[in-house]
């Protein structure tokens, strides 16, 4: 939609949409098992993580979209995220969407 300015200069208006709102319709479309891309693990409390996980934090991982938590998870709503291919980093533990840094996007 283009409207006139008092001075005659055309200006068009966009549509405006939260990130949050684009980044739940990305979330839409992501089929459980599909390529998320890379990532560096950072998480928001790495002290009561297992050992296993406070030896990955600042690695960058591939990783895979597995799911988006139940509001019975610890993590309601949130995307989660595996390992992609392996097991050699995470040991098989879903990572929360705000534990990981991804590279290459906005």
């Amino acid at each position: 939609m283009a409207f006139l300015l008092r001075y005659g200069c055309p200006v068009t208006i966009l549509a405006w949409r939260a990130r949050d709102s684009q980044r739940r319709l990305a979330t839409q479309a992501r089929r459980p098992g599909s390529y998320a891309g890379r990532a560096r693990f950072q998480p928001l409390y790495p002290e009561l993580l297992p050992t296993i996980l406070q030896q990955a934090i600042g690695k960058i991982v591939e990783v895979g979209f597995a799911r988006v938590a139940s509001d019975d998870d610890a993590f309601p709503g949130q995307e989660l995220y595996l390992e992609w291919c392996r097991d050699d980093v995470f040991d098989g533990f879903e990572i929360p969407a705000r534990d990981l840094d991804f590279l290459g996007r906005d």
